[in-house]
């Protein structure tokens, strides 16, 4: 499933009111390790604006607002703020597993990971085993 989330700001220079919005497609977004600070760059081209005008600048000061989540945002899009950490924790945890539903698949002919009882935790155990220091 696509992640995705709607973003925008709203803020006013000489009198003028700009709202520029993006629809973030948050699977390529996190696949880069981008920030939340990264966005406003985002915006700012979506605008028109350049990164030393006077706009960029007001635009670095309003707040942004995320809806419109789709796919793990859904679960991390609150009160039109995202919570990037843990939607970052879930996206990883997400990849993980379809890349362990996939070894699975090839190796044991397992359509799921919940098919057979203890098998995600065991593979998770194994990844975790894997990656620390000993």
């Amino acid at each position: 499933m696509k992640n995705s989330v709607r973003i925008s700001a709203i803020f006013s220079f000489k009198g003028e009111t700009y709202s520029p919005s993006i629809t973030l497609d948050l699977d390529e977004f996190l696949s880069q390790n981008r920030r939340i600070e990264d966005i406003y760059a985002l915006l700012a081209k979506q605008g028109g604006f350049g990164h030393y005008s006077y706009e960029y600048e007001m635009l670095l000061a309003a707040p942004l607002v995320f809806n419109q989540p789709t796919g793990l945002a859904e679960d991390f899009v609150r009160d039109d703020q995202l919570n990037l950490e843990g939607l970052h924790a879930a996206w990883q945890q997400a990849r993980l597993l379809d890349r362990l539903t996939a070894i699975a698949r090839q190796h044991m002919k397992v359509d799921e990971l919940d098919d057979i009882p203890g098998l995600k935790e065991t593979l998770l155990a194994v990844h975790a085993l894997s990656t620390s220091s000993m």
